[in-house]
């Protein structure tokens, strides 16, 4: 599986761990849009989220160039579980109806269906919410061409165009691997070893952290309006598709 990884000029030590981690796998670099270079936007993004937005659409133009049918991308600030070469060796694990598979996890509270086992300890489930990150996953080419689509007018964050609060109201078919191959840098508990990069869309500082905040407050207070629309919806999925409420743990035996 072809992997393509997301990495801006300015940060070659993230593109030298990803080589570490790599090391065995190849894959192409993607040079991010840097958002300290371009202008303010009028979208409701900030300037680092439209960046980050347009330099996950350029590796997915760049895949659909290709007569791959599935491809993996990853942001530069990930860790990777040691399986992962393993898990991208083939694909014929992947669902046919899949538009697109999240290998890593935010640690938060989502939606999964009924599960079934893949090799390795791990399993797949379809994913009905919100998962935060879009630091690693893999998408069809019919999910590279429904995602371009949907953000042909970006509106929201590259996690949030790629795993929506809603999937099925998009039309997107959406799993989630389980336990997590994958988790980025600053999810990690921090020990004397471990790598600690800073996000690469703080160049700006506190007016970049407040732009954020203002952002993440607007789309929560969406969120949660968003959820009590979605209750009746919530109830049908539990009956008809198995749907619970869980954490995606990271690792090979993580709980999740």
């Amino acid at each position: 599986m072809r992997v393509y990884v997301i990495n801006l000029d300015r940060h070659p030590e993230r593109l030298a761990h990803m080589r570490d981690q790599l090391c065995d796998i190849g894959f192409e670099r993607v040079a991010a849009i840097d958002g300290a270079k371009i202008l303010e936007t009028t979208s409701g993004l900030t300037r680092f989220e439209l960046a980050c937005l347009e330099s996950h659409k350029n590796a997915w133009r760049l895949f659909l160039k290709h007569a791959d049918e599935v491809a993996c991308f990853l942001e530069d600030d990930v860790h990777l579980q040691p399986d992962f070469g393993v898990l991208i060796s083939t694909d014929n694990w992947i669902p046919s109806d899949a538009h697109s598979l999240k290998l890593d996890t935010y640690l938060q509270e989502v939606k999964l269906g009924e599960r079934r086992r893949l090799f390795g300890g791990r399993q797949l489930a379809r994913l009905f919410s919100r998962h935060e990150s879009s630091a690693a996953y893999i998408l069809s080419r019919r999910g590279a061409q429904r995602y371009l689509e949907l953000t042909n007018r970006p509106a929201l964050p590259a996690d949030y165009s790629l795993f929506p609060r809603s999937p099925s109201r998009l039309g997107l078919r959406i799993y989630q691997l389980t336990p997590a191959i994958a988790v980025q840098d600053h999810l990690l508990q921090r020990d004397d070893s471990g790598a600690a990069f800073p996000t690469a869309m703080d160049s700006d500082g506190s007016l970049r952290r407040t732009a954020t905040l203002i952002g993440r407050l607007r789309r929560e207070a969406s969120r949660l309006i968003g959820q009590a629309a979605e209750i009746p919806g919530t109830l049908y999925l539990r009956a008809t598709e198995r749907v619970e409420t869980t954490t995606v743990g990271f690792g090979k035996d993580a709980a999740s």
